[in-house]
C-alpha cells in the first residue's frame, strides 16, 4: 500500500509527500521546502484518505 506523509503548516496550507523506505524526516522536509518550525501537525495517510475533501 502506498502511504503519504501530510504536513499541515502554521499558515493553514497542507503539503504531502510519498513515503519512501530509507528517506529520513529531515530529507522529506528539505524536499518539501519547509522547516520544522513551519509544521503544525503531521499525519500518515493512505492514498484514499489523502484525496478525500475535508
Amino acid at each position: 500500500m502506498i502511504m503519504y506523509q501530510e504536513y499541515t503548516l502554521r499558515d493553514g496550507t497542507k503539503k504531502s509527500i510519498k513515503v519512501v523506505e530509507g528517506r529520513s524526516y529531515k530529507e522529506e522536509i528539505k524536499l518539501l521546502g519547509i522547516t520544522e518550525r513551519d509544521i503544525l501537525s503531521m499525519q500518515l495517510l493512505d492514498k484514499k484518505s489523502l484525496q478525500k475533501p475535508k
